[in-house]
Order: C-alpha cells, then sequence, then structure tokens
C-alpha cells in the first residue's frame, strides 16, 4: 500500500466510525421513543415520496415483513397512509401523511438543535474546520450513493 492509500484508509475508517457512532447518538437523542429504522423510513419517505414496502424493507436491510409490521404500526399512529401504485393494481404505496411530515421535521430539528447545542462549545477555528468538513462529507456521501444505485 502506498502513503496516499493508508492516508485515505485511515480518513475512511475514521469518517465510517464517527458518521456510525453519531447516527446512532442522533437518533437516541432526537427519537423520542421511536426506533432508528422508523425514522429512517420516515425519512427516506420524506425525501424520496411513496414507496413500496419491499422496497423499503430492501432500503432498510430488513425483513419485509418486519417492515409490514412498523409500516403497521405508523400508520395506526397516523404516520403513514397507504395509496394505490397506479403502475400495479396489485401492489400498494406508502406516503407519509402530514403528521409525519410534521413529525419528521420536528425530529430533525431535534437532531439540528442537539448538534448545534455541542457545536457552539467548539472554538471558532474549530467550528470553522467543522463548517469546510461538511460539503465533503456530503460529496463522499453522493459518490458512495452513486455506486450503489449502480
Amino acid at each position: 500500500m502506498n502513503e496516499i492509500s493508508t492516508q485515505a484508509s485511515d480518513i475512511a475508517t475514521g469518517v465510517a466510525i464517527a458518521s456510525g457512532t453519531m447516527a446512532r447518538l442522533l437518533g437516541r437523542a432526537a427519537g423520542q421513543g421511536r426506533s432508528v429504522t422508523a425514522w429512517r423510513v420516515l425519512s427516506v419517505l420524506d425525501r424520496l415520496g411513496p414507496q413500496r414496502v419491499g422496497d423499503l424493507a430492501i432500503e432498510q436491510r430488513v425483513a419485509q415483513p418486519t417492515m409490514t409490521g412498523l409500516v403497521i404500526r405508523m400508520e395506526n399512529d397516523q404516520l403513514l397512509q397507504r395509496q394505490p401504485d397506479p403502475d400495479d393494481g396489485r401492489a400498494s404505496l406508502v406516503k407519509l401523511t402530514d403528521a409525519g411530515k410534521e413529525a419528521v421535521e420536528a425530529y430533525r430539528q431535534r437532531a439540528i438543535m442537539a448538534l448545534a447545542g455541542d457545536i457552539s462549545s467548539f472554538s471558532a477555528k474549530e467550528q470553522e474546520i467543522l463548517a469546510q468538513a461538511v460539503p465533503l462529507l456530503q460529496r463522499l456521501n453522493d459518490q458512495v450513493a452513486s455506486k450503489l444505485d449502480r
């Protein structure tokens, strides 16, 4: 391995561990009793629009019966509703209700506030470094996602 590859590997290890830890901690801080999977499903529906239960299960790496149970619980909580799939009359799509959209926005705001409070304790220089890393992390997310979508 050359020096650049070792450096990239070390950075990748740090980013993977830190981002995974942050995702879990923010899920706990902002989740208010819902599972991380539930919040991820709500967020996916908010970003991508209506989805089939099977596609949600694949995306979240859970069995379809598990996802069906989660969807039913969130339907009962009036966060989701099913609608006919216009491309397949036998299937249905799951979409956010207005209450589901509000819940996702409130979750994101709680997560942002949890982070902002801690970031404000950083020095101005540390905040500047962190701000400069944000676009790089987003670009990295986009690159990884584009490879997964192939």
